[in-house]
C-alpha cells in the first residue's frame, strides 16, 4: 500500500508540475498554442520525466554481500528462467521464495541454501526491476516445469505480499506458505498452513497494516517473532532505511528462520 500511494503522489506532483510551468510559459505568450496542443506537450514531457525518475528510482537498491554473491559459485547455485535454483538433497518439497522489493535476489541465497542442505529445495525468483509484484505469478513457471510432492510459496517484506496473493489466488497450487516480515492482503483458504515471521527490532514492517490483515490469515496459522531479529536480517544486504538495530546476529536470525521452517514444514506438512 505504501508503494502504491508513494507512485500515486509522485505522478500527480510529475505532471501538476509540468501543468503548472507550461502554463506560466503559455500565459506569457503572445501568440498562444491551442489548448489541445497545450495538454498534449503536457501529457509527453509528464512520462518522459516519469520515465527518468522511475529509471533513477529503480536502480537504487539493496546490493548482496560478497557472503551471498560468493554462493553463485556454489555447485548447487544454478540460474534458470527467472529465477535462481539451489538444488538440496530433497526431491520432494520446493520452497518458491519471492525477494523484497528493490533487494538483489542474489541476497537470499544463504538463507536459501540452508534450507536446501537440509531437504527443501529452494527457487528465488528475479523479478522485473527487484519488485515481486511485478511477476507474481512466476510460480506457475516453476510448477509446471519441476514436479514436487509438496510447494511452498514464500517471500520476504513485499515478496511475502505477492507469495501470499498467490497462494491465496492459487489454492489448489499450494500447500503452505513462509511470510518473512510480510502478510496477506487477500484471504488464504483455511486449509493452507501459514507461517509468518518477523523480528522483534523491526521497525520497517507497517505492524497497521499487519494487525489489519490478521483476518486474511489461515486457521492453521504460526507467527513466530524472533527476539532481537531486524528487516534487513533475513537477507545478506547489509542495513536497511528505517530498519531498527539488531541485537542478534545475521547468522542468528537466519538459523532460527531455517529451524522455524524446518519445523513447519514437518508439523504440517509431514
Amino acid at each position: 500500500m505504501k508503494y502504491i500511494i508513494l507512485t500515486v503522489i509522485a505522478v500527480v506532483a510529475v505532471f501538476g508540475v509540468c501543468f503548472l510551468i507550461s502554463g506560466r510559459i503559455r500565459s506569457k505568450m503572445k501568440k498562444k498554442i491551442p489548448m489541445f496542443f497545450h495538454i498534449v506537450i503536457n501529457l509527453l514531457s509528464g512520462t518522459v520525466m516519469l520515465m527518468a525518475v522511475g529509471g533513477i528510482y529503480l536502480s537504487i537498491h539493496y546490493s548482496a554481500d560478497s557472503t551471498a554473491l560468493a554462493l553463485l559459485d556454489d555447485e548447487s547455485v544454478h540460474e534458470v528462467d527467472g529465477a535462481y535454483f539451489v538444488d538440496g538433497k530433497g526431491e520432494d518439497t520446493v520452497l518458491i521464495f519471492y525477494p523484497g522489493a528493490k533487494v538483489d535476489s542474489e541476497a537470499y541465497l544463504p538463507l536459501m541454501k540452508q534450507l536446501a542442505d537440509n531437504g527443501i529445495d529452494c527457487f528465488i525468483i528475479r523479478p522485473p526491476f527487484r519488485f515481486a509484484l511485478f511477476d507474481m505469478n512466476a510460480a506457475d513457471r516453476i510448477i509446471e516445469s519441476y514436479h514436487y510432492q509438496q510447494v511452498l510459496v514464500g517471500g520476504h517484506s513485499m515478496g511475502g505480499i505477492a507469495a501470499a496473493s498467490y497462494a491465496s489466488r492459487n489454492p489448489d497450487q499450494v500447500d503452505g506458505v513462509i511470510l518473512l516480515s510480510g502478510y496477506p492482503n487477500t484471504a488464504i483458504r483455511d486449509d493452507i498452513p501459514v507461517l509468518s515471521i518477523y523480528g522483534s527490532e523491526d521497525h520497517v514492517l507497517e505492524q497497521g497494516a499487519y494487525q489489519n490483515a490478521q483476518p486474511n490469515f489461515p486457521a492453521d496459522s504460526e507467527e513466530i517473532i524472533i527476539g532481537g531479529g531486524n528487516h534487513a536480517g533475513f537477507g545478506n544486504y547489509g542495513e536497511q532505511n528505517g530498519d531498527g538495530k539488531a541485537t542478534v546476529s545475521r547468522q542468528q536470525q537466519q538459523k532460527q528462520t531455517v529451524n522455524a521452517i524446518l519445523d513447519f514444514q514437518k508439523e504440517y506438512l509431514g
